[in-house]
C-alpha cells in the first residue's frame, strides 16, 4: 500500500491491523541491516509522523463542513475512546430495550434508516441533515463515549431525526427496532472491526442472528448497504446476506450489472455521503469493497 505522500511508510491516521502490519514488516527489514532494537527504527517514526494524518483529516473535515462542527466541538469538546471493544463482554450481551420513540425523534412514523456501527455519528449526522422531514436516523455503536458526544452534537446541531443508542447490533437490533412505528428503508454497515484473527471471527458484527433480525424488521424494498476496505471482511458480509438472497433479498447486482466491477462488487458508494473510514483508506490508497441488496416484496 502506498502512503498518499508516494512513499512505503504507513500513514493510517486510525492505529488499525494492516498499517500497523505495515510498520512492523518495513521495521524489521531495516532492523535486519541497522540491528535498530523494536518499533524504534527511523521507519517507525517517519511513519508516525503526522503529516498525512493533517492530510486525511482534513479531507474528513471537508466531507463534514456542512454540519459546522467546529464551534460544536469547541462547545462539547472531544473524547478518547479504546480504538476496539469486545463486543462479547457482558454488559453488551444483554438485548438493549427501545427508547420512546416520541422522545428522540420529532417524528417517528417517518422512515428510519439504521446505520450499525456509528462511531463518530457524522456519517448520520449529514444523511440527517439533508433528508430532514423525510427520514430519522438511528446510529448504534458500542462505544459509549463516543455514543453520549454523538447525541450531544446533535443536539446542538438542532437535528430531530437523528439518535445514537450504546448497544451491540448483533445481539439488539430486533429488541430496538421492534416498536418503531415507521418502516425501516436502510441498513448500513461501514468498515465494521475486523477481527483478524480467526478464533476472534465470532465477534465480527455480521452474524447470522443480525441477518435475521434485519430481515424480519426491513421494509419491503428496503436496502442493506455493506462496505469494508477489508476485502476479507466484505466477503464474509456478502457470504452471511447471501445465504438469504433467494429467499429474501434481491441482489442489486443482478439488477444493475453495469454499477459492478468483475467480482462483483459495487464500484461507488450510493449513499452520497462517505464515512469517515471510507475517506482515510481511500486517501491511503486503500479499495472498498461494497456490496447492495434489496428486500423482496
Amino acid at each position: 500500500m502506498k502512503s498518499v505522500l508516494g512513499g512505503p511508510f504507513c500513514t493510517i491516521v486510525q492505529p488499525v491491523l494492516f498499517g500497523h502490519r505495515l510498520q512492523i514488516k518495513r521495521c524489521e527489514t531495516l532492523r535486519s541491516l541497522s540491528r535498530c532494537p523494536p518499533f524504534r527504527c527511523m521507519c517507525c517514526t517517519v511513519a508516525a509522523a503526522p503529516v498525512s494524518s493533517l492530510i486525511t483529516s482534513d479531507l474528513v473535515e471537508q466531507e463534514f463542513s456542512e454540519l459546522n462542527l467546529k464551534h460544536v466541538f469547541e462547545k462539547v469538546g472531544g473524547v478518547r475512546t479504546r480504538q476496539h471493544v469486545n463486543p462479547l463482554k457482558a454488559s453488551l450481551m444483554v438485548p438493549v430495550l427501545p427508547p420512546r420513540w416520541e422522545d428522540v425523534f420529532s417524528d417517528p412514523s417517518l422512515p428510519i434508516a439504521v446505520d450499525i456501527g456509528s462511531g463518530s455519528g457524522r456519517f448520520a449526522m449529514l444523511l440527517a441533515k439533508r433528508n430532514a422531514g423525510s427520514c430519522n436516523y438511528l446510529g448504534l455503536e458500542i462505544r459509549h463515549q463516543l455514543v453520549v458526544r454523538a447525541n450531544n452534537w446533535a443536539a446542538e446541531l438542532n437535528l430531530s431525526n437523528v439518535c445514537f443508542i450504546y448497544a451491540n447490533a448483533t445481539v439488539s437490533f430486533g429488541s430496538i427496532m421492534s416498536t418503531y412505528p415507521g418502516p425501516l428503508k436502510l441498513v448500513t454497515i461501514l468498515c465494521p472491526d475486523p477481527h483478524f484473527k480467526s478464533r476472534h471471527h465470532k465477534r465480527r458484527i455480521v452474524q447470522m442472528q443480525l441477518v435475521e433480525k434485519i430481515i424480519d424488521s426491513l421494509a419491503p424494498g428496503g436496502k442493506v448497504f455493506l462496505q469494508s476496505d477489508v476485502k476479507e471482511v466484505a466477503e464474509d458480509m456478502r457470504r452471511q446476506f447471501e445465504v438469504k438472497v433467494d429467499a429474501y433479498f434481491l441482489n442489486d447486482l443482478e439488477v444493475n450489472p453495469s454499477s459492478y466491477d468483475k467480482d462483483g462488487w459495487l464500484l461507488d458508494n450510493c449513499l452520497g455521503v462517505r464515512s469517515e473510514r471510507e475517506i482515510h483508506a481511500i486517501a491511503e490508497g486503500g479499495q472498498m469493497y461494497r456490496s447492495l441488496y434489496m428486500k423482496a416484496s
